[in-house]
């Protein structure tokens, strides 16, 4: 069985724990030591059995606490070359670092770990890929915009993790600086509901059963938005079999990864080349 349970996600810190193949793996480290190890235990989980911990990019809602975290508990830390050294990661007396760059692939038991490069104003961040008993999971946080190569990797998978940040209008008529907004806006920024509509409606792989919406904006979203259209885009593409989560803050409870069953689409070639 593979499952994969989000332990906290939005500005205050990303985490997310995978379970499979006979291994646990995190999937970035963006909340403190002590809580991680509280939310790992409400899982169900000791800290000390996790295999890796994956960090997507230096980002401190993503890489906050994994130094801490890894010398307490003697998990070592994977991630690009990139991210490994603008994180200060390799300055710390830590279990050995795995460097993973993209297009390599790891292996922890029998729970395999691809990464992918993503556009993200960050030093080589990634996106990851996790297979294990047949069922495939991926985690995309903080992507400036759907590149080929990105969504090609999303689409062959079961259950699909990805940033639905910010509304638009919400953005644009917000607090925020001018200068910030259009960095979120910019290509290595975020994500928007309409973006993660448009990748639900045309390029969401065939066999995919399970979307969870995460990185959402406090300012400038709301679940019921992100949730909204999402729904729009899957009624749009005739897709009645695919769930929906929206991970807040306070992360998710255990979600299992099946495996598909193609659903029949009308004119699906033509649908995921308009993606781009």
């Amino acid at each position: 069985m593979l499952r994969f349970r989000v332990l906290g996600s939005g500005s205050d810190g990303n985490a997310t724990l995978v379970e499979g193949g006979g291994a646990r793996v995190l999937l970035d480290a963006g909340l403190g030591p002590r809580q991680l190890a509280e939310r790992l235990a409400a899982a169900g989980v000791d800290p000390a059995s996790l295999g890796a911990i994956f960090v997507s990019h230096e980002h401190g809602d993503h890489a906050r606490g994994a130094a801490a975290f890894s010398r307490k508990w003697g998990v070592p830390i994977a991630g690009s070359r990139g991210t490994l050294a603008a994180a200060g990661l390799a300055q710390h007396k830590l279990p050995p670092l795995e460097p993973i760059e993209p297009g390599a692939t790891l292996a922890i038991g029998r729970l395999t770990i691809r990464a992918v490069a993503v556009p993200h104003d960050a030093a080589r961040p990634l996106a990851f890929v996790l297979s294990a008993v047949g069922v495939t999971f991926a985690h995309a946080t903080d992507v400036g915009h759907l590149a080929r190569p990105l969504v090609e990797a999303l689409r062959g998978c079961d259950a699909l993790l990805l940033e639905s940040n910010y509304d638009p209008a919400l953005l644009r008529d917000g607090p925020y600086p001018w200068s910030l907004k259009e960095r979120i806006l910019g290509p290595l920024g975020h994500l928007s509901n309409g973006d993660v509509a448009r990748l639900v409606e045309k390029g969401l792989g065939e066999q995919c059963r399970h979307v969870v919406l995460a990185h959402l904006s406090r300012r400038n979203n709301h679940p019921e938005l992100a949730l909204l259209a999402a729904e729009e885009a899957l009624a749009r593409a005739g897709r009645r079999g695919v769930r929906l989560t929206v991970a807040g803050a306070a992360g998710s409870e255990w979600i299992t990864v099946r495996p598909g069953r193609a659903e029949a689409r009308r004119d699906g070639a033509e649908r995921q080349l308009r993606l781009f």
